[in-house]
């Protein structure tokens, strides 16, 4: 598991870079989208797939299945001609730097951009709430609700679906300038569902879930396009790889305080998770705010 978020790490930055340099500016947004669309929606559906295959196969069978999976997807991505994935990257044959300077430097563009450092934010707050549907809604539903893993199922895949639908629309009904609204209504979004879920039965709960899919990806979205029209291409791969860096610690931190609520607080657990999030992005908005400096177009 260790070693395959390891070379994780490397694809995932350089799958993002990519999509800037070989789409056209005028639909890069809307490629964008489809991109987290397709992630999104493979999220809900690929433990289907997952769970039918190890049914039919067996569960160790299943792992041999998607190592042909990955196999196939590597020659996949062969096919794709040399020229088609070069294009915008700088060929000047300039010598790359120390390899912790050049980590460094991206951390540095990411978080010296007033755009980026409040997207990244609010990806903070988001994975916060993320984490709380993650982690506890297993027991809300199982514990709380006395149903059962079909239910369960149901509740995350609907969560996963309002996402998936959020990323298609979004890049295709985003035309303007303007990412804030999508950042700040995203984790208002996703605070507001949640804060409710202790005071909702199943159906209600069904409701809300697709209400938290929609936030979590109006929160999250946002970011990949800043970076691809806030940075300069040479650029992009390593602010692209730090952000990679930091989206993920925000989840190692936000694990631990969904654990923590979930054990402390097991009947209103949501509630304060949902509070959280809704005072952290306050806070944000007001920094942004307050913040001095002009404010590129872009956003």
């Amino acid at each position: 598991m260790f070693d395959l978020n390891v070379f994780a790490a490397f694809f995932t930055p350089t799958d993002m870079a990519i999509i800037p340099q070989i789409v056209e500016k005028e639909i890069y947004r809307e490629a964008n989208g489809l991109s987290m669309a397709t992630f999104q929606l493979l999220s809900v559906f690929g433990p289907a797939l997952a769970g039918v295959f190890a049914v039919w196969l067996g569960a160790k069978q299943i792992f041999f299945v998607n190592g042909a999976t990955l196999f196939i997807a590597i020659l996949l991505i062969l096919t794709i001609p040399m020229a088609a994935l070069q294009k915008g990257v700088n060929t000047d044959n300039t010598p790359p730097g120390n390899t912790w300077s050049e980590v460094i430097k991206g951390i540095r563009l990411l978080f010296g951009n007033k755009i980026l450092r409040f997207s990244l934010s609010i990806e903070f707050i988001s994975a916060i709430a993320g984490a709380m549907v993650l982690v506890n809604t297993v027991g809300l539903v199982k514990t709380s609700l006395q149903l059962d893993d079909k239910h369960y199922g149901w509740m995350m895949a609907i969560f996963g679906v309002g996402a998936a639908i959020t990323a298609f629309l979004l890049g295709s009904l985003d035309k303007t300038k303007t990412r804030s609204i999508s950042l700040i209504s995203g984790a208002i979004l996703i605070g507001l569902a949640i804060s409710f879920a202790n005071f909702v039965p199943y159906n209600g709960l069904l409701f809300l879930w697709v209400f938290a899919g929609i936030g979590q990806t109006l929160a999250d979205m946002p970011s990949e396009t800043l970076i691809g029209e806030n940075i300069e291409p040479q650029d992009q791969g390593k602010v692209y790889g730090s952000h990679f860096a930091f989206s993920h610690l925000w989840w190692a931190i936000a694990y631990p305080i969904a654990g923590f609520l979930g054990t402390r607080f097991p009947e209103k657990e949501f509630l304060y998770g949902g509070m959280l999030t809704l005072v952290l992005a306050v806070i944000a908005v007001l920094a942004l705010k307050s913040s001095k400096g002009n404010r590129k177009k872009a956003f």
